[in-house]
């Protein structure tokens, strides 16, 4: 059997790469909170992980001789707080406000543990396991609703960023579902990707393929 190429992409069509973070932790991933929107700030841990993951992410770009052409950032707190670190260590001054970066809402449940919520609402709470992609917790989103925004941004980063090396600061279900996407991976499979806080995902992306290099680095 031959060898596989290096590279499956089609390098006929502009090509833009993608590095990941995941904010550093905040109090709500220590409590063991479903937070979603919620705007919480990361803790003293939280600041050492982004710290941590620009310097990981600097030893990786001068590894590859690469650099990083544009930051973008969910709008919440602890996404932002995180980008900043991570651009002044890069030398970024300017860091790009992406609204469909933002983690997916989970509605009257958010601030309440997973024990809370399935004690108080233990219906609901069943069927947000077993119908994964559709279920909606009230006044919140369905991981249908999360995956749609992330084809648009996905599909913007590529269309407005050809050819470019850029940096995405944002949460685990915008990431882990941007990769699945570009695997051509169903929705059930996100428990089945890791992205802890402060952690480093890279993927290359062309209009008609894709490659994942690290995932949770």
């Amino acid at each position: 059997m031959k060898k596989p190429k290096e590279s499956i992409l089609n390098y006929s069509e502009p090509i833009t790469k993608i590095y990941f973070i995941r904010h550093g932790e905040t109090l709500a991933n220590r409590g063991g909170l479903i937070f979603g929107h919620l705007d919480v700030e990361l803790t003293k841990k939280g600041i050492i992980q982004a710290n941590n993951a620009a310097i990981k992410l600097l030893k990786l770009l001068k590894k590859k001789n690469e650099k990083i052409d544009h930051i973008f950032s969910s709008p919440l707190k602890r996404a932002k707080d995180t980008a900043k670190i991570v651009s002044k260590k890069l030398n970024i001054k300017n860091i790009v406000i992406e609204k469909n970066l933002i983690e997916k809402s989970e509605g009257v449940w958010e601030g309440k543990t997973y024990h809370e919520v399935e004690k108080s609402d233990p219906l609901d709470f069943s069927k947000w396991f077993s119908d994964l992609s559709s279920f909606r917790p009230k006044n919140g989103e369905s991981m249908l609703d999360l995956h749609k925004r992330v084809i648009k941004v996905k599909n913007k980063f590529l269309k407005e960023h050809q050819n470019k090396t850029i940096v995405v600061v944002s949460h685990a279900g915008p990431i882990q579902l941007f990769l699945l996407h570009s695997l051509d991976a169903k929705i059930e499979k996100l428990w089945s990707i890791k992205t802890e806080c402060g952690s480093i995902s890279e993927i290359t992306l062309s209009k008609s393929q894709s490659i994942v290099y690290r995932i949770n680095h």
